[in-house]
C-alpha cells in the first residue's frame, strides 16, 4: 500500500491538505508535490533551479510574495550492499528534532527511483528477542548504522527493481483528523499546511485578480539549507515578502527576520488585531543557511516577516495543525494581499479501489492488543468454514477452541494478540496516560499515530512520548478535556495501537506490524478451510489464545482442560537474518522454509521429535528448517501435563516492530507442514 489518509470530516477550505501531506518529497527530490502543484495552482509558472515552483497571479504594485515550503526530512541511498539493503546519508542539513532518527527506526519506509514508481521498504531494528543474547546492546540510532530492506536478496535484484544510488527514502505516511474541531496530523505536516493555504489563495486569485500582483512561491530544500527560499528571494523582486515556516511553537505567531527592522511583523500584527484574531510576537527568526548570510537572503528584511502557523508536536512524524487556525490565517493573507473572494471547495481523493485480500491480510488489519482480542476473534470465527465453526467453543478466558474429538490427542495453538497499550488514567487535559501490554522497544512506536480502541469503535490517535526505556506514553485522540475524552468513550482499560497494513515488497516479502502472530493464526484458519473433519484421523484441536504477549495466559487456561500427547505451538522464529544481528543465534534464513523451533527459552523439543517433522517436510516436498531461537511459546505450558512440544513458525526479522518483514513462501510452508500434520494418521 502507498500512503494514506483518513479524514473524519472535510471543511471547504484546505481541502489539498490531506493529499499534500502524504505525497513524497524530501530535500531535492520534491518532483511528486510539484508535479500536484503544475496540475493545480494555475496562474504563470515558472521552475528555477533549485526545484522551487513560483506562479504569479495580477499586476502592477504592490507585489506581494508568498513563500512556503514542500520538502521534509529524509535519506538518500548512499549504497548498495551485496545482500541488497540499502546505505543512506541524511538530505537534511539540520534536523527538525533531536530525535529525527529514532522516528525513522523500524518504521515502514518509501523509496522514490528515478522511474516514478515508489518501493516499499523498512528500517532495519534489532529484534527484541534476542536482546538477552546479545553481550553488547548497541542503538542503531544513526544513518551510518541504518539499513533498509526493500526485500531484495542482492544488490542485482534491488537494481532490477529500479533502486539506485541517490533515490530518496521518505516515511509511508498517513494523514488523519483527531477529534472533530480539525486537528489534522501527518508527518510534518506543518510544511505541506502553507503549500496548502497557497493553493487555497491560487483558487480566489483564479476567480478574481488581486489588487496588485501577487506571487505564491513553493520552496524546495527547506530541510537542506533553505537553498529554494533563498533562490526565491533573489530572483522575485517583490514589494513585501511572508514567509509561512515549517514548525515552530504551538500557537500561530509573526517573527520579524531582523529584530530591528520589524516593520512587515508589526503591519501584520496590526492586521490580525483587526481581525480579532490572536498571533504571538515571536522573537526573531535568522535563517542559517550554508554559504549564505541570512541579510544576503533577505535584501530589504524590513519587507519581510515569517508566519508561524502554530504547530503541537513540532519536528514530529506526528506534527498536528489547526484546519480552522490555518484556514483564519489564509484569510489573513487574502487580505494582506489584496485577494478578494472566499475558499472554493473542492472534491476529495477518490477512494482506493478494493482489493483481494489473503486471510493473513485480513487478519492483519484487525487491532487486537493482548487482553482485548474480541476483534480478531470474531474475524477468526468468520473465516472458519461452517463445519469447523459448528464445532468452536469459547472458553471461559477467551480462546477460540475448534475441537475434533472430545480429549485431543493433539492440539496446534497460535495467538490472537499483538503489542500495544492500555489506558489508565484519563488526564486532565483530554490525554490519556497509556501503559505498554507485552514485550517491545518504546521508540519504536512513540510519535507515530494509530488507534484509541473503545468499547464501540476505534479511534484516530496519536502516541506521545513517555521518555526513553519508558514503558508508559500518552494518547491524543483529539478531547480538549477529560469531559470530552469521557464522552467520545475512553476509559481506563480501552486499547491503542500502532497503525499498520499489509505492505508487498519486492519478490515474495511482505512487511506488516503483528505479523506475530496473524500468520500462525492465518496458517491454522486456512488448513481448517482446506479440510473436512473426516480427513482429520485422530482427535484434534485447534486453538486461537489470548495474552500470549502477556505472559502464556491463555495457553496456560487449555492447558488445564486438555493434556494433548503432541502440541504444535505456531508463533515466530525470531530471525538473526539481518545485517544488525549476530548470525550464532537463530539463523533461520527467510524464503528457505518453515522453521521447527528446537530450542528457545521456554524449553527444547525433543531431537527426535524435531527429525520426525522434517523428514515428513521434506517426503511432502515441503521447504524446512531447524534452530534455536529466543522467547517463549505457547507449547511450553501443555510439556508438565505430558505433551511433547513441537513449536513450528516462520523466519522473522526485526520482531515486535512495525517492521516486521516475512517471506510469503516460508507462510505458505508452515500452512502446509500443518495440513500435514493434521491429517496424520
Amino acid at each position: 500500500m502507498g500512503a494514506t489518509f483518513s479524514l473524519r470530516h472535510r471543511t471547504p477550505a484546505l481541502a489539498d491538505l490531506p493529499r499534500l501531506a502524504v505525497l513524497d518529497g524530501a530535500s531535492a527530490h520534491e518532483g511528486p508535490l510539484v508535479e500536484y502543484l503544475r496540475k493545480t495552482v494555475g496562474g504563470r509558472q515558472e521552475l528555477d533551479n533549485t526545484g522551487s515552483l513560483s506562479v504569479t497571479f495580477g499586476s502592477g504594485r504592490p507585489h506581494t510574495l508568498l513563500i512556503a515550503g514542500l520538502d521534509e526530512p529524509g535519506y538518500v541511498v548512499s549504497a548498495i550492499t551485496e545482500d541488497g539493503y540499502l546505505r543512506v546519508h541524511r538530505l537534511f542539513t539540520t534536523a527538525p528534532h533531536r530525535n529525527i532518527e529514532d522516528f525513522f527506526l523500524a518504521q515502514p519506509v518509501r523509496v522514490a527511483t528515478l522511474s516514478g514508481r515508489p518501493v516499499n521498504g523498512v528500517v532495519a531494528a534489532l529484534s527484541v528477542h534476542l536482546q538477552s543474547e546479545r553481550s553488547v546492546t548497541i542503538r542503531v540510532d544513526h544513518p551510518e548504522q541504518f539499513h533498509v530492506d526493500i526485500g531484495a536478496r542482492s544488490r542485482r535484484e534491488a537494481r532490477e527493481a529500479g533502486v539506485d544510488l541517490l533515490d530518496a527514502i521518505t516515511l509511508e505516511k498517513t494523514y488523519i483528523e483527531l477529534g472533530s474541531a480539525g486537528r489534522a496530523c501527518a508527518p510534518w505536516i506543518s510544511g505541506r499546511a502553507g503549500a496548502a493555504m497557497l493553493l487555497d489563495l491560487a483558487r480566489r486569485m483564479e476567480r478574481r485578480p488581486p489588487a496588485g500582483t501577487v506571487t505564491l512561491a513553493f520552496a524546495a530544500q527547506q530541510y537542506s539549507g533553505h537553498r529554494g527560499l533563498a533562490r526565491l528571494a533573489e530572483r522575485i523582486p517583490a514589494d513585501r515578502i511572508v514567509w509561512i515556516k515549517a514548525g515552530g511553537d504551538a500557537k500561530p505567531g509573526v517573527a520579524p527576520v531582523s529584530d530591528d527592522k520589524p516593520a512587515m511583523a508589526q503591519e501584520l500584527l496590526a492586521l490580525a488585531r483587526k481581525r480579532n484574531l490572536e498571533l504571538d510576537r515571536e522573537t526573531a527568526d535568522r535563517i542559517s543557511v550554508p554559504a549564505f548570510a541570512a541579510e544576503q537572503i533577505w535584501k530589504q528584511p524590513e519587507r519581510v516577516a515569517s508566519l508561524g502557523l502554530g504547530v503541537e508536536n513540532a519536528g514530529t512524524p506526528v506534527e498536528v495543525v489547526s484546519r480552522p487556525g490555518i484556514e483564519r490565517l489564509a484569510d489573513l493573507l487574502a487580505e494582506f494581499a489584496g485577494i478578494a473572494g472566499s475558499p472554493v471547495p473542492t472534491a476529495g481523493a477518490p477512494p482506493d479501489p478494493p482489493r483481494a485480500e489473503s486471510t493473513l491480510q485480513v487478519l492483519l488489519e484487525v487491532h487486537g492488543v493482548s487482553g482485548r482480542e474480541g476483534p480478531v476473534r470474531q474475524a477468526i470465527e468468520k473465516l472458519l468454514p461452517d463445519w469447523a465453526r459448528r464445532a468452536s467453543r469459547v472458553d471461559k478466558k477467551g480462546n477460540l477452541i475448534v475441537a475434533v474429538g472430545e480429549e485431543p490427542e493433539r492440539l496446534f495453538i497460535s495467538h490472537m494478540d499483538e503489542l500495544g497499550y492500555e489506558a489508565r488514567e484519563i488526564e486532565v487535559d483530554g490525554r490519556v496516560r497509556v501503559e505498554s501490554r507485552g514485550g517491545g522497544t518504546s521508540e519504536f512506536f512513540e510519535w507515530h499515530a494509530g488507534w484509541f480502541h473503545t468499547e464501540a469503535k476505534s479511534l484516530p490517535a496519536i502516541l506521545l512520548g513517555g521518555g526513553f526505556g519508558s514503558r508508559s506514553g500518552r494518547a491524543d485522540m483529539g478531547a480538549a478535556s477529560a469531559a470530552e475524552a469521557a464522552g467520545m468513550g475512553a476509559k481506563p482499560g480501552d486499547t491503542f495501537s500502532i497503525r499498520k497494513s499489509f505492505r508487498p515488497l519486492l519478490g515474495r516479502r511482505a512487511n506488516a506490524r503483528s505479523f506475530d502472530d496473524r500468520v500462525g493464526c492465518a496458517a491454522l484458519v486456512d488448513a481448517l478451510r482446506s479440510l473436512q473433519p473426516e480427513q482429520i484421523r485422530r482427535s484434534t484441536w485447534f486453538v486461537f489464545s489470548v495474552e500470549e504477549e502477556v505472559g502464556l495466559r491463555g495457553a496456560e487456561f487449555v492447558a488445564g482442560l486438555a493434556r494433548p500427547k503432541e502440541v504444535y505451538p505456531l508463533d515466530t522464529f525470531v530471525s538473526s537474518d539481518s545485517p544488525l544481528e549476530n548470525p550464532r543465534l537463530a539463523g533461520a534464513r527467510l524464503g528457505e522454509g518453515f522453521v521447527i523451533r528446537a530450542a528457545d527459552s521456554s524449553g527444547i523439543t525433543p531431537r527426535a521429535a524435531v527429525m520426525r517433522v522434517a523428514e515428513l517436510a521434506r517426503r511432502h516436498g515441503i521447504p524446512v528448517q531447524y534452530g534455536i531461537t529466543s522467547g517463549a511459546n505457547d507449547g511450553s505450558k501443555f510439556v508438565a501435563g505430558g505433551a511433547v512440544n513441537i513449536p513450528l513458525g516462520w523466519p522473522l526479522r526485526y520482531s515486535h516492530s512495525p517492521a516486521e518483514v516475512v517471506d510469503l513462501g516460508d507462510v505458505e510452508a508452515l500452512g502446509r507442514i500443518v495440513r500435514v500434520l493434521a491429517t496424520e494418521p
